[in-house]
């Protein structure tokens, strides 16, 4: 069963500082002029400490700014449109795009996390959908999990002590979650757990087997391991939404 969580911590300073956007896609898009007028007033200034992910917002800034390139959806240059860091499954469907930033490892350094949602930081019941992680090894930003796309079979949330929780769903009757730490470098994701729950049919019953790193446990330990690492995060993430 695929597990959908979210947890929220006070994030960083905004950044999204750059008053220029990445040129409109290929023919077809409208430009900066036309669709944001005033879209330099929206940005903040950047600072030393946040800055290193402009370009990272610009590439979903485009986008978004550009109605996520659907009027080239049928054309050899849609794929090309989108900036190399967006990840596939965000780019499904318009939605609203929204990033936090978030010291995870508390090294000092933030941590970026993109999002998508419907329903608005306004609304209290707001949890977006975690789409990607990105971090800074002191010279370039990279993607912490950078063999996995996040969305819908894949995701992860963020818990106290720099817990980084990764569930994933194959089908209705497998899924796993795995829980990782960030290591010395501030941008190596460490595996610290690894559990499985494998469904089967005995007869016309549905049974499962649950395992920790390999090896069999029963459901309640399966249920009481994961709930042990599962600490709420003490602060919200403070969203902020890219326009």
């Amino acid at each position: 069963m695929k597990r959908r969580k979210r947890n929220k911590t006070r994030a960083a300073a905004v950044i999204l500082s750059t008053a220029f956007l990445l040129a409109g896609c290929k023919a077809g898009t409208t430009s900066q002029e036309e669709t944001t007028p005033d879209a330099a007033d929206n940005l903040e200034a950047p600072n030393e400490k946040t800055d290193i992910y402009n370009h990272i917002l610009e590439e979903y800034q485009d986008m978004v700014q550009n109605d996520f390139y659907v009027d080239l959806r049928d054309s050899d240059d849609y794929e090309s449109c989108f900036g190399e860091n967006i990840s596939l499954e965000i780019r499904t469907h318009k939605q609203d795009i929204y990033y936090a930033l978030y010291d995870i490892d508390g090294n000092g350094t933030n941590e970026l996390i993109i999002a998508g949602g419907e329903n608005g930081v306004s609304n209290p019941d707001f949890s977006p959908w975690n789409y990607d992680l990105y971090g800074y090894d002191g010279i370039n930003v990279v993607h912490i999990f950078p063999e996995m796309d996040f969305g819908y079979r894949t995701n992860f949330s963020l818990y106290e002590n720099g817990i980084i929780e990764v569930f994933y769903s194959s089908s209705a009757a497998e899924s796993g979650v795995d829980f990782y730490k960030l290591a010395a470098d501030g941008v190596s994701a460490e595996l610290m757990d690894s559990f499985t729950a494998v469904g089967r049919l005995d007869g016309d019953t549905p049974a499962f087997t649950y395992s920790q790193n390999g090896g069999e446990i029963t459901e309640e330990e399966y249920n009481t391991k994961i709930q042990n690492y599962e600490v709420a995060l003490t602060t919200a993430l403070d969203w902020m939404q890219i326009q």
